[in-house]
């Protein structure tokens, strides 16, 4: 019995965006919404760090470096992530302007959460978490 133990791949998609203009091009509100889905579905705990929704972006977009920015091919140095930082903010705000999830701060660097509200739950909770979580944040929709 080894300390490790074999997972089955899970296959990997094509980014959705096309890197990092395509995130900046994107409709905010279907931004917004396919992150905050891809965040916190699958989560045990309320609370995430701001690492988690930055890691999801980085997927959507297919982006592995940021020119000039990047370390060893990966952008896990603040500085490399600087470059979502716009994107990301625009999400949170609007997950905000929802209630469905918000920024928390106790004042350490180390305790930055984005922290999923009860409306939040609730539009994960439907049939269409996509399309509870879009009605919360486009103020169109209503």
């Amino acid at each position: 019995m080894g300390i490790f133990t074999r997972t089955d791949a899970k296959p990997t998609e094509p980014p959705r965006y096309s890197g990092l203009s395509g995130l900046e091009a994107a409709d905010p509100i279907e931004l917004a919404s396919n992150v905050f889905v891809r965040v916190f579905a699958d989560q045990q705990s309320p609370h995430v760090r701001p690492e988690a929704v930055l890691g999801v972006l980085q997927q959507l977009a297919g982006v592995d470096e940021v020119p000039g920015m990047t370390v060893r091919g990966t952008l896990t140095t603040p500085r490399a992530r600087y470059a979502l930082d716009p994107v990301f903010l625009q999400c949170v705000l609007l997950w905000e302007r929802g209630l469905i999830a918000g920024r928390l701060s106790r004042g350490s660097e180390a305790y930055h959460h984005i922290v999923l509200l009860p409306m939040g739950s609730r539009a994960l909770a439907g049939e269409d978490p996509d399309a509870a979580v879009r009605a919360r944040i486009d103020p169109q929709a209503s």
